[in-house]
């Protein structure tokens, strides 16, 4: 019950932001596009998710319940789902202008409070630390035993990133890249701080969540390389 509450009180903060703030590129997102983001985010973190729980991929913690009556959800899952719906939606409607702004701002408010959740459910829970660890001192005892606050780092990865991009907003730098660059940042955070959870790694000592991660932040780079390139290119009637 916990965890929904902040789930639910992160997309409404990060839904008010960023409908106070706009696009920030001047162009609406169209409804169209917002609905198929909102379906293919939620579509996502079940899909995206469910060879992790098929296959043992997932973090398993006795002293915490599961609460996976429907599946359990991954935030890389919601993101790639979300991103992929989309482009598909964009291109159905022939939208052809970027529309990550729209989303660039609210979308990590709403992850990081929503990992709030994370913080104090216990779940997605860090590694195992020796109580003498100084990580261990900001180790809610959520657990048995002290461990690394890997959902806590990552809800101050979200919270700062949204300070960021309202920074970037507000002097108009980056605009049709602030979103990319996100997702770029993010899947380079998720994998490091992977590291520090407590999560099976079949992949050669990599867990399943890097794999995601690898895909989001990669996708995002190459993104965000491409559509800069387009942007600097001089149109056809500009002199070179």
């Amino acid at each position: 019950m916990t965890y929904a509450l902040f789930v639910g009180l992160g997309v409404l903060v990060g839904a008010l932001v960023a409908r106070r703030a706009g696009p920030g590129d001047g162009v609406p997102t169209p409804p169209t596009v917002r609905r198929a983001a909102l379906v293919g985010a939620v579509i996502g973190a079940f899909a995206f998710e469910l060879p992790a729980d098929l296959y043992g991929w997932a973090p398993q913690v006795a002293d915490v319940p599961s609460g996976r009556a429907l599946g359990g959800r991954t935030v890389l899952g919601g993101l790639l789902g979300g991103w992929m719906a989309v482009e598909w939606a964009k291109k159905r409607i022939g939208h052809t202008a970027p529309t990550g702004d729209g989303f660039a701002l609210g979308l990590p408010i709403s992850l990081g409070i929503a990992r709030l959740g994370c913080v104090f459910t216990g779940c997605c829970p860090g590694c195992r630390l020796d109580p003498g660890d100084p990580w261990a001192r900001v180790s809610l005892a959520l657990h048995d035993e002290a461990r690394f606050p890997a959902t806590l780092v990552e809800a101050y990865f979200h919270i700062g990133c949204a300070v960021v991009l309202f920074v970037l907003t507000r002097r108009g730098v980056g605009s049709g890249l602030r979103l990319l660059g996100y997702f770029a940042a993010y899947g380079a955070f998720r994998f490091v701080i992977e590291f520090y959870r407590d999560v099976p790694r079949p992949f050669g000592g990599l867990s399943y969540y890097q794999l995601l991660a690898l895909a989001l932040g990669g996708a995002g780079l190459v993104a965000t390389v491409v559509r800069a390139s387009a942007t600097r290119r001089p149109a056809p009637s500009e002199p070179a």
